[in-house]
């Protein structure tokens, strides 16, 4: 008898012991969970002046074209959505409405992340899935187009794929593709992929919120002793783009952010949305650097080195005559929720050119302008420059009138505290034949107008002088007779 009470107080002992240990770890992950939420923090980013400063882009677009004599185009494919993975999150590079969702095996997000395409990059990775979910918010979308991406496997991994759809949030599915096997030549040694391209034409987005794209996994042709495994095989993904047409009631800017941490200098955030009024992003505490961009363009921005703060800049084709372009540096601490107010500057100066000749000019079918000047980069945080020269062609088509000799073009810049110098060499053309090439040059700044003036025709005489006038209006106008 005592020995089944000692039997049972060491029981009880042991299953309190055991019962203290549980609520302990409880308590103690439930501990880091709130220490997470809270050191995470909702920052809040508004545009100042947003209407009147990132709205009317598209108007003065507008008339601007117009006025060159230039036929707006129809609406273009671009990119609506896409994903690097580099970050080691499922945060789109790119997402023309916020937020995208990436989930698998009806909404679980417990994947990972491994070496991506490049190598030097990542990819998300996903264990045991039989179907991955990519969730698209389509409002203001008028049609999708083409979905590409980079994919997959390990040795027990899938290696064929069924692509559908579903409008309803998944009530139900409607097949896209046939099955798509992976070549039975393709290894799994990190370095292969398979790219799929697949056309989304047949989705309509006509009155829709929301697509769901499924990618359906299964064990597909495989070489000689793979063993599929649907529960420990993995199936990995990268280089996600989806393409399509925006309505054309939608602003076509697009708004880019990247935030650095202070103290790693790393890129901790990056994404690109259309532009709006306000966008939030939550941080966890530290003391950040933000670069905005905004650009009014189809096209996209080309960012390099992206990775660390002070190497990160950024370039703009000069053929794009059009283009305007405003950004907002910030640096901020982030302790609690918060909002950040950021102004927008023009990181772009407007170049116009107007001839004084009192001759018919209609039969100039042509100009063509070459930058003489150095190539301008943007560096937020930074002041480096380059040398390096673009032999691109501007091609001018001026539709010239009695009332309209002139023309005008932007030349993206960066910021810059002291005056640049910008050099052009101009071709004309005439029916075809080159009658004259000149040289036209100033010193600016971003943010300006500048105005050459001067005669075309007279004489055909190559050193004929413009005049320069520059209009601070902008924070500088000037105007150049030649």
């Amino acid at each position: 008898m005592k020995k089944n009470a000692q039997f049972n107080l060491s029981i009880s002992s042991l299953l309190f012991i055991f019962l203290l240990a549980a609520a302990s770890s409880c308590q103690k992950n439930k501990k880091i969970s709130d220490e997470l939420e809270e050191n995470v923090f909702a920052v809040k980013f508004k545009i100042k002046d947003f209407e009147s400063v990132v709205t009317p882009l598209q108007k003065t677009s507008a008339v601007k074209k117009l006025a060159s004599g230039k036929v707006a185009g129809s609406a273009q494919e671009e990119i609506l959505f896409q994903w690097t993975f580099d970050l080691g999150n499922t945060d789109p590079a790119i997402a023309i409405n916020p937020l995208p969702i990436i989930d698998y095996n009806n909404g679980k997000v417990d994947y990972s992340f491994t070496a991506g395409w490049p190598t030097t990059g990542k990819s998300i990775n996903f264990k045991g899935a039989q179907s991955v979910l990519i969730k698209l918010p389509v409002q203001k979308i008028e049609s999708l187009h083409i979905l590409s991406m980079d994919v997959n496997s390990s040795g027990t991994g899938p290696r064929a794929i069924l692509i559908d759809y579903s409008t309803d949030l998944g009530k139900s599915f409607f097949t896209l593709s046939d099955t798509l096997h992976y070549p039975i030549e393709l290894t799994n040694n990190g370095v292969a992929k398979f790219a799929v391209n697949q056309s989304l034409t047949g989705i309509s987005t006509v009155e829709k919120n929301d697509v769901w794209i499924r990618l359906r996994l299964f064990e597909g042709k495989r070489p000689t002793g793979s063993i599929y495994n649907p529960t420990t095989g993995t199936f990995k993904m990268d280089n996600l783009v989806i393409t399509g047409v925006v309505d054309g009631s939608v602003l076509k800017n697009k708004l880019y952010y990247h935030i650095y941490n202070s103290e790693s200098q790393a890129l901790v955030k990056q994404g690109g949305i259309s532009a709006q009024e306000t966008f939030e992003i939550d941080l966890p505490l530290g003391t950040y650097y933000l670069s905005v961009v905004t650009k009014n363009s189809n096209s996209p921005i080309v960012f390099a080195n992206s990775g660390h703060r002070n190497g990160f800049y950024m370039s703009n084709s000069f053929q794009e005559k059009e283009v305007e372009i405003y950004a907002a540096r910030d640096t901020f601490e982030v302790s609690k929720a918060m909002e950040r107010v950021l102004t927008l500057d023009r990181i772009f100066s407007e170049i116009n050119v107007e001839f004084t000749d009192i001759e018919d000019l209609s039969n100039i079918d042509s100009i063509r302008i070459q930058q003489k000047h150095p190539s301008f980069y943007y560096y937020p945080f930074s002041n480096s420059s380059n040398t390096q020269m673009d032999a691109s062609v501007l091609l001018i088509e001026p539709q010239f009138t009695a009332n309209n000799k002139k023309f005008y073009f932007n030349q993206f810049m960066g910021f810059h505290e002291t005056d640049q110098s910008i050099k052009y060499e101009l071709k004309v053309f005439a029916e075809g034949t080159v009658i004259r090439t000149f040289e036209l040059s100033t010193d600016v700044k971003n943010n300006m107008q500048v105005l050459f003036k001067g005669l075309l025709l007279a004489g055909l005489d190559p050193i004929q002088g413009f005049t320069i006038r520059k209009n601070e209006i902008w924070n500088g106008k000037l105007d150049v007779d030649f």
